[in-house]
């Protein structure tokens, strides 16, 4: 099964969690943490704009909780869970 998130966090870092937690129907404490399998700021910083304002655009796919969690950034970032 795979979701793409809408959600009304902008942080990378939060839709993920959320999305898993409630793909899992848990409280998002329950998971492991993100940062054992991805640094949280390096996963944000990645996307992020460069310093003359030029978005990036790419992918990153990662493990984390038991499910694939794919990014790819275009316009905005798209988050989904497998």
């Amino acid at each position: 099964m795979t979701q793409s998130l809408a959600s009304k966090s902008h942080e990378i870092r939060e839709q993920i969690v959320d999305g898993v937690a409630a793909l899992e129907g848990t409280d998002p404490l329950e998971l492991p943490p993100l940062y054992d399998v991805v640094e949280p700021d390096a996963l944000e910083s990645i996307f992020s704009p460069t310093i003359s304002g030029t978005a990036r655009v790419g992918r990153i796919e990662f493990p984390y909780a038991g499910h694939t969690i794919t990014v790819e950034v275009e316009d905005e970032p798209v988050v989904r869970i497998e």
